[in-house]
């Protein structure tokens, strides 16, 4: 016969540790010569950063869009292209991969679109770069998908 326990000991998730964007990012770093780029608050990269860093006790190379309040309702396109050309400049990546988070990803923002518009506007900016867009909303699934 079955026997019932209940549990005395509340559950405890760590949510970085099933973090999409996380995931999306983690498999960015395993491409040579690419670099993440975390769309979405600082609050989500520092903490994202700061498990890796935890975990690998070394430097890990994730940048942001660092979208404020105000971006986060207006629109954060202008602050991708930003983000995109100052990596460009100052990284010269082979490839920037894109990894949404909760904040654009609840706002609905057509991020590809803005990254082709980007793309089509900055092309010789961009030479030698290629630019990719993962959709990881963190509010859904989690860091294996």
């Amino acid at each position: 016969m079955a026997r019932v326990v209940s549990q005395t000991k509340s559950a405890a998730v760590n949510p970085l540790k099933s973090s999409q964007p996380l995931g999306a990012a983690f498999a960015f770093l395993g491409i040579d010569g690419a670099i993440p780029l975390l769309h979405g608050s600082q609050g989500c990269t520092s903490f994202a950063l700061a498990l890796l860093v935890r975990n690998f006790n070394e430097a890990i190379p994730l940048q942001t869009t660092a979208m404020n309040e105000a971006a986060i309702i207006v629109g954060g396109a202008d602050r991708l292209e930003e983000a995109i050309l100052s990596l460009k400049a100052r990284i010269r990546p082979r490839l920037i991969g894109i990894c949404t988070t909760a904040s654009v990803e609840a706002r609905d923002e057509d991020v590809v679109g803005d990254v082709e518009n980007i793309k089509r506007r900055r092309a010789i900016e961009l030479i030698g770069t290629e630019v990719v867009v993962a959709n990881t909303p963190d509010f859904e699934s989690a860091i294996e998908e």
